[in-house]
């Protein structure tokens, strides 16, 4: 490989390592509650988390469904939160 592409594709990997957006940092395990709809989640993610709701979804996880929601803090970092239902 020459040598500026090896640069070129160092330099790019750096920035890929060092954007916390671009990754989820952290799962969370909100709460485990008794038939919550994704809706409710949301609304209870949003009435204890401060910033934005990027993504929302239902999935099966060992034959439980978990909701599982990503939001955007204030400091440009992504939390993955799951809410299991039971």
């Amino acid at each position: 490989m020459r040598p500026i592409n090896l640069l070129l594709l160092a330099f790019v990997c750096s920035i890929m390592m060092s954007t916390p957006a671009l990754a989820c940092d952290t799962t969370i395990i909100l709460a485990q509650a008794d038939n919550m709809t994704l809706d409710q989640a949301i609304n209870k993610v949003k009435g204890e988390k401060k910033g934005k709701i990027l993504d929302a979804k239902t999935r099966q996880i060992n034959g439980q469904a978990v909701h599982e929601i990503k939001v955007l803090t204030s400091q440009g970092h992504v939390k993955k939160i799951q809410i299991q239902t039971e």
